[in-house]
């Protein structure tokens, strides 16, 4: 019995030694990753599967005034003596001795980013094309600012990240899958499927297949109601400038998508929750083969297929329209309208002139260049203060220059035209 009772602790021994070595090496590979890198952190351990775990870190970025944080940081393979085994071959450059078969486990909880407005001087060079895309019609608009986004009740950029790749070596393959929340902007899921792969030869391995999804948090949605507002049109209103904008933008770039694409977008526009890109090649292609390569060539050596809010679309691309079947931009279809009808009056053709007599009355017409539909408050000097719809149950009251005021019509009374004299 003694010599089960000396065993054990011995083994307790042992093991003791082994964590508290792991711990230091542990330690010593966190302050090389963060301390010697600017950042700093509260605390560091392995958990019971030898995963490195690290809590409140924290890096100061030049010329922002909070720093960028991650509540805790979790690496390892999720087996203990996996992680001995990895961490050994890496120490030693060893690749040679990595297992065959392992997981490589990264998860970040509470990463967060303060906004501040020093962000908006950093956006210099060419607007990236889908910024260009996204606000398609939105005016000069090709982005949201720190104002815009603290106006929306976003005051940071707060994330959790995980990203699992399993390596087969035996078979040489790789799997590598990533989950990217960004809260109230949207959620990225990416996996890839790596054939040929070797750590010894990374550039020697193709892309076997996987999948791209990104769903919108209420970020989308935000846009949708900022431009419509700046344009003065409803939402659904602004669907179809957005998609009139994007066709030219798409024809000028030599990208020709299919009417069922259209028809698909302009549903997720209005409601947008997801767009997938699955993606199956008949070969595994090289990433660099796919570099400079056609929109529409690309997807046909990826085989993909492009879900849009779960509904798949066939065919993708269309044939390259003629420049005189592009829309017309800034023209809108015109929308019943939604103020009340008074029993015995009808729209008619009024002049600027007489728009102190209709007070109370609903009016139409173009401002600078944008159609109104309103209730007239009232008439002072040059200006008529007009109460009018900017989306669906919302209005605002705005003065608006008498002189700019063109094609008014003013649903009042019918008065017949004075019979003509014969004297």
């Amino acid at each position: 019995m003694r010599f089960f009772i000396r065993l054990f602790l011995f083994l307790i021994v042992i093991a003791a030694l082994v964590y508290g070595y792991a711990w230091y090496k542990n330690k010593q590979s966190v302050d090389s990753m963060i301390i010697n890198n600017g950042g700093s952190y509260d605390s560091t351990y392995l958990d019971l599967n030898g995963d490195s775990v690290i809590k409140g870190i924290r890096f100061n970025i030049p010329g922002l005034s909070d720093a960028a944080t991650v509540q805790e940081l979790r690496m390892g393979t999720g087996s203990l003596l996996t992680n001995v085994r990895v961490a050994k071959a890496f120490a030693n450059q060893d690749l040679e001795g990595l297992p065959n078969h392992f997981d490589l486990l990264f998860d970040a909880k509470g990463a967060k980013l303060p906004l501040d407005p020093a962000m908006d001087q950093t956006n210099a060079g060419a607007t990236p094309f889908l910024n260009l895309a996204t606000f398609a019609g939105c005016g000069n608009r090709t982005d949201l600012s720190v104002a815009d986004l603290s106006s929306l009740g976003i005051y940071a950029l707060t994330s959790d990240a995980k990203v699992k790749v399993s390596i087969d070596k035996t078979n040489s393959k790789a799997f590598a899958d990533f989950y990217i929340n960004l809260d109230k902007l949207s959620t990225l899921k990416m996996d890839f499927r790596l054939d040929g792969f070797s750590f010894t030869n990374p550039f020697g391995m193709g892309l076997g297949g996987g999948s791209i999804e990104v769903s919108d948090n209420g970020i989308q949605r935000d846009i949708n109601k900022l431009c419509a507002q700046e344009s003065n049109l409803s939402e659904k209103q602004y669907t179809e400038r957005h998609i009139s904008y994007l066709k030219h933008l798409l024809f000028r770039e030599n990208i020709y998508l299919s009417p069922e694409f259209y028809q698909t977008y302009a549903a997720y526009h209005a409601n947008p929750r997801s767009i997938k890109l699955k993606f199956h090649p008949d070969s595994s292609l090289q990433p660099m083969s796919l570099a400079g390569v056609s929109p529409r060539r690309l997807m046909s050596l990826l085989n993909a297929d492009v879900m849009i809010n779960d509904q798949s679309i066939t065919p993708l691309f269309g044939n390259r329209p003629d420049p005189s079947e592009l829309p017309e931009l800034d023209e809108v279809t015109p929308e019943e309208s939604t103020l009340t009808i008074v029993q015995g009056l009808t729209v008619q053709p009024t002049a600027v002139a007489s728009l102190a007599n209709y007070v109370g009355y609903d009016a139409f017409f173009n401002y600078r260049g944008q159609k109104y539909k309103g209730e007239i408050l009232s008439v002072s000097g040059d200006n008529a203060l007009i109460k009018y719809e900017i989306n669906a149950g919302n209005r605002v009251s705005k003065p608006f220059a008498i002189s700019e005021i063109k094609n008014l019509r003013v649903r009042r009374e019918f008065v017949p035209p004075k019979a003509s004299s014969d004297n």
